[in-house]
């Protein structure tokens, strides 16, 4: 049984989009003003090859001056705008130079004086606005997803909306001794570290973060979605498998291996926009409310991973998946019983 893998488009999305923003405004600034104006015909080419470029520059920085974060935002936009933009400028001398040569039309002391004189200044000025759009562009990419922006461009859930959706809450386990342990400090970088982690996961199992909520995360997924390749299920495990990966980094800083329990139900939920200050896509409905008394289960079964029966029902069956049914439970709030199962992983092939 294989599970799901992480997307070569999802793997490196940051990089196509910056490359793409990139290309866009290299092709823009190549069409007003007269930048390339001496390559004829490909007077387009030279303006959204360096854009493309100017993107892979960027995304290599944001990489390796991680630590810039740690300043306020508008500190380290303008640190990484200088730096950048000087590195940009450098890189279009080269571009220049080297295109010139190619073409035959002038030799490089030649191109050199001819573009110093003609368009420095007016270059760097560009590679300064870009740097700084681009920044601005990533750090919005990291806040809103870009299913995000599909829906409230197309005008999705702008009415409500009733579909079927699956919803896994993620908690960490002993949440109140480890804050109490570590300090709310390290424990909320703790919290920093965790979330992260689990990114690639939750982009191989295409699940939709919903919302951080304290020491809590919650996904969910379009049933369709979900239940293909058992994607939903098998997210619970690659999130354990990505921090068994950095087992000794959280040993070697926290001094211990966060562990988490979920629960996780199948239903119907409304969707739609709400806010005017703060526009936000909320779910609304029992099927919430009915998950997270699940995952509060976990703690009474001593599982980490429990499930609806109408779940189970849902999953197609897999020898490698072992459910332990835990009889007939009354949920808080829940008028009627239900039948929860516990959930083993074996035979899994990575």
């Amino acid at each position: 049984m294989d599970l799901p893998k992480l997307p070569f488009y999802k793997k490196y999305s940051l990089v196509f989009k910056a490359a793409i923003a990139g290309g866009i405004l290299g092709l823009l600034y190549a069409s007003i003003t007269d930048a390339g104006s001496n390559f004829d015909y490909l007077k387009l080419l030279p303006g959204i090859i360096i854009g493309v470029f100017i993107g892979f520059i960027i995304i290599t920085f944001e990489k390796r001056l991680i630590n810039l974060n740690r300043y306020s935002f508008l500190e380290a936009m303008l640190l990484k705008a200088l730096i950048y933009s000087i590195s940009i400028l450098l890189f279009l001398l080269f571009f220049v130079l080297m295109f010139s040569e190619m073409l035959g039309h002038l030799s490089y002391q030649e191109a050199f004086v001819k573009y110093a004189k003609e368009r420095l200044f007016e270059d760097y000025m560009f590679s300064l606005g870009a740097s700084i759009f681009l920044i601005l562009f990533l750090e919005i990419s990291s806040l809103l997803s870009a299913r995000f922006f599909y829906n409230y461009f197309t005008g999705q859930y702008h009415q409500p909306i009733q579909e079927e959706r699956i919803f896994m809450f993620v908690d960490v386990k002993s949440s109140t001794t480890l804050a109490e342990q570590l300090g709310d400090i390290l424990y909320s970088n703790l919290l920093q570290d965790l979330f992260n982690d689990f990114t690639d996961a939750i982009q191989a199992s295409r699940a939709e973060v919903y919302q951080y909520v304290g020491d809590e995360i919650i996904l969910t997924w379009k049933s369709a979605a979900g239940l293909r390749e058992k994607r939903c299920l098998y997210c619970f495990y690659l999130l354990k498998q990505c921090i068994e990966n950095k087992r000794e980094y959280y040993l070697g800083k926290y001094n211990l291996v966060p562990k988490f329990k979920a629960g996780m139900h199948i239903g119907t939920a409304v969707t739609t926009w709400v806010g005017k200050v703060k526009k936000e896509i909320v779910y609304h409905g029992d099927l919430l409310n009915t998950t997270s008394r699940i995952q509060c289960e976990c703690n009474n079964f001593n599982h980490d991973f429990v499930i609806s029966e109408t779940m189970k029902n849902a999953l197609s069956e897999d020898n490698s998946i072992t459910y332990i049914q835990k009889g007939e439970i009354l949920l808080r709030g829940k008028a009627k019983p239900m039948k929860l199962y516990t959930v083993d992983f074996s035979s899994v092939v990575l």
